[in-house]
């Protein structure tokens, strides 16, 4: 008889491409089970791509933790994908609820978490462990140049509230500011996204440095494989430093012509460009589900394709209003 295997994908805003390759990875392998989806708005597109879509409350609700571990509970979840930054503490610092209820969480530890979200811890640690990032600069030692420079949001996500600052009076805004920022050196050069797939147990197997040729609303829409020796070395030497990170890690960086890599992002999730690694022979959603059914999956960290592009395009998903779970809620929305 055939294993069972449900997953939850939280989350899920417009990832269909991740969906639909879990979808296709589970009847590939010849497993029975679902890909479930959650998410805290009926609009979102995956929603309707997978097995079945369930609105939850969004990721500050109290309650948020307490729905999704009785979702993995009732419809016997054993594998639970979490797909944005800002919920990746929360679920980290609860583990041992999903263990209770059968269901693994595929998320690195709370230490690589806590840095991984913190733009200056990241820095600290990167640097610490000599592995190459921009500086951070205080709001003093940026005035003094040179420009321009990136100011980021401390615990922010994606490019929200990121901005170039050219000129020493664009800073000004930081001293009225409620949040909390960081200034980083800006660094030229070609910018990278790299996949790195850290399994089950933290040891970096495979690295798929990709291109960013062109980002809309901070989500790459255009891109291609690099199998450049020096992205992928010094990829999975982060990895390998952070120690506890499971599945797969994405890090950011630019190449200086001089190929000095500087990593200024580090985020332990699916990224959303990560379609073009698996799409290239990178088998992520295979080898998740291999290692958690207790198999051996086959790697070869040289097995995917070099050149490939990417070239994203608006595709549809079409429902009628009254087919909505919660159409008060749309309403809100509009």
């Amino acid at each position: 008889m055939a294993e069972t295997l449900n997953i939850l994908m939280t989350c899920v805003g417009r990832r269909v491409s991740l969906v639909q390759a879990f979808r296709r990875t589970l009847s590939d392998l010849g497993l029975k089970g679902r890909v479930f989806v959650a998410d805290w708005s009926p609009l979102a597109p995956a929603f309707y791509v997978a097995d079945e879509g369930f609105l939850v409350p969004g990721v500050n609700a109290p309650d948020y933790v307490d729905v999704l571990v009785d979702l993995c509970r009732r419809r016997e979840v054993n594998l639970v994908i979490p797909l944005i930054d800002t919920e990746l503490l929360t679920l980290a610092r609860v583990r041992q609820r999903f263990t209770d209820v059968g269901a693994r969480l595929l998320l690195s530890s709370l230490d690589v978490v806590e840095i991984c979200r913190d733009k200056r811890k990241t820095f600290e640690f990167l640097s610490a462990h000599g592995i190459g990032t921009p500086k951070v600069l205080t709001v003093e030692e940026a005035l003094k140049g040179p420009f321009p420079v990136i100011v980021k949001e401390r615990s922010g996500s994606s490019t929200r509230n990121v901005r170039q600052v050219s000129q020493p009076a664009g800073l000004g805004f930081l001293r009225r500011s409620k949040l909390d920022f960081i200034i980083q050196e800006y660094v030229r050069g070609a910018e990278f996204t790299i996949d790195v797939y850290a399994g089950l147990d933290g040891v970096p197997r495979v690295a798929v440095p990709r291109q960013r040729i062109q980002v809309r609303a901070g989500e790459v829409s255009k891109a291609r494989t690099v199998r450049h020796p020096v992205l992928i070395r010094e990829a999975m030497r982060l990895v390998e430093a952070l120690g506890g990170c499971v599945g797969v890690i994405t890090a950011q960086c630019r190449m200086t012509r001089g190929e000095t890599v500087k990593f200024f992002d580090v985020n332990p999730r699916f990224g959303g460009g990560v379609p073009l690694a698996i799409r290239a022979g990178a088998d992520f959603p295979r080898w998740i589900i291999e290692e958690h059914l207790g198999r051996k999956p086959k790697m070869d960290p040289e097995a995917w394709e070099n050149d490939l592009l990417m070239l994203r395009y608006d595709e549809a998903v079409f429902r009628r209003f009254e087919e909505l779970p919660d159409r008060d809620k749309v309403l809100g929305e509009l």
